[in-house]
């Protein structure tokens, strides 16, 4: 019944046009662990849309190695965008510690095979007492067809457990221009609205995360509101 109140959640959602292209920040967590594969679907619906696929591997309990690739879409079909390598390193577990504390990198190359920008991300996560706080601070540099520009931005989000589920509110947006281009480096742009998520472990081995939120445009000249949809698998 869980399953099929949530299923019923997803449709609606997703059935709510966008009408811009781009996506708001994403909340990176701190896994895997030692030994453990994370495999993540990340999909914004608003505006062109955006897709997004990352695997990691935990080389042990405090460094992750992994890729990430996206694409725009799905509005005006599938365009692949850029392709990224990946590195987490944990300094504290939040299953162990009252605090957990990391920090994640990326360098990209877009379509044409040329740098495309890197980005350096803190990550702050708490999950005790039914409450599953989570807060993420970027910087970001990109480069765009012989512009760039580089920025601070942030994800934040709020969750109490509510009969098995996960329910909360998120926020995101583009904090700080510290240089460069405004058409690379947008600032000022923010987003908020409801989220939900649901754990689920298949077996002994396997666990599955999905989630949900609806991210409403507060300010800016962003992308459209518009649904998120994630499925995260460790095994």
């Amino acid at each position: 019944m869980r399953w099929g109140r949530w299923t019923v959640a997803i449709v609606a959602f997703l059935a709510v046009p966008g009408i811009a292209s781009a996506a708001p920040e994403v909340i990176d967590q701190l896994e895997p662990e030692g030994g453990e594969w994370e495999v993540e679907w990340q999909g914004y619906f608003g505006g062109e849309g955006e897709q997004g696929f990352e695997a990691l591997y935990g080389i042990d309990d405090r460094l992750a190695l992994g890729a990430e690739v996206e694409f725009e879409g799905p509005r005006d079909g599938f365009a692949f965008e850029e392709a990224s390598a990946v590195l987490l390193y944990r300094f504290t577990d939040p299953s162990d510690m009252p605090v957990g504390f990391g920090v994640s990198g990326e360098a990209s190359i877009d379509r044409g095979g040329d740098f495309a920008g890197f980005s350096v991300r803190a990550i702050v996560e708490r999950k005790r007492h039914g409450w599953w706080l989570q807060a993420n601070a970027i910087l970001r540099h990109e480069r765009d067809d012989g512009s760039k520009g580089t920025g601070l931005a942030y994800a934040v989000s709020a969750q109490a457990e509510i009969e098995g589920f996960w329910l909360g509110a998120e926020a995101s947006g583009q904090a700080a221009r510290l240089s460069g281009d405004a058409g690379v480096v947008p600032q000022g742009r923010h987003y908020a609205g409801p989220s939900l998520t649901i754990e689920q472990d298949i077996g002994e081995e396997v666990e599955i995360e999905v989630g949900l939120a609806w991210l409403e445009r507060l300010k800016g000249d962003g992308p459209g509101s518009g649904p998120r949809l994630f499925v995260q698998l460790i095994f």
